[in-house]
């Protein structure tokens, strides 16, 4: 599950990634127009446009008006850009944080699970050979096998004597680690 956890956060990790070089490029096509309509509205002031009609200084100061009103639009966008990348850094921080948190508290968990495995191998080792094999047989397979793999040779080989023959061969095989052939 702790695999199947960081996949995802890495998939997450990497889609915020190019969220934040998708902003940046946007942010940056924003500056680029705002600084060439900057350069418009200078040169319009100054009068460099000189011998223009009437009719079309009317109809460039209608065009002025829709640029500024677009350039504070621009503005506005671009201050909403820098606080959506300050959230996305904050929540990106803050999965960072949790992974840690979780990785931690996976180790600490996997540490319990294998010092209670420890006493369970310790049990069994002091059990009669009868007893063990009683239990292992109504135990998990995997677990059982995980039991017999930290006993001495002497102890597995009492224990399995002592199991029915099929449940024997069945976690002699597991502990060999090949896969069961089908007869």
């Amino acid at each position: 599950m702790s695999k199947f956890f960081k996949i995802n956060f890495k998939i997450k990790i990497k889609d915020l990634f190019w969220f934040l070089v998708f902003l940046g490029v946007v942010k940056f096509i924003l500056v680029t127009v705002l600084t060439f309509s900057e350069v418009y509205r200078v040169e319009a002031k100054e009068g460099t446009f000189t011998g223009c009609p009437p009719e079309f200084s009317e109809l460039l100061d209608l065009e002025r008006a829709k640029i500024l009103e677009k350039e504070k639009e621009i503005e506005l966008r671009e201050k909403e850009l820098e606080v959506m990348e300050k959230r996305i850094r904050e929540q990106m921080a803050a999965l960072k944080d949790l992974e840690t948190t979780i990785d931690k508290k996976l180790r600490q968990i996997e540490a319990i699970q294998d010092e209670r495995t420890k006493l369970l191998v310790k049990a069994i080792a002091e059990m009669r050979a009868s007893k063990a094999a009683e239990v292992l047989i109504n135990m998990d397979r995997d677990m059982a096998v995980k039991i017999l793999s930290q006993l001495k040779s002497s102890q597995i080989a009492s224990i399995l004597s002592a199991m029915p023959p099929d449940k024997a061969a069945d976690l002699s095989t597991a502990l060999s680690g090949y896969p069961p052939k089908e007869y």
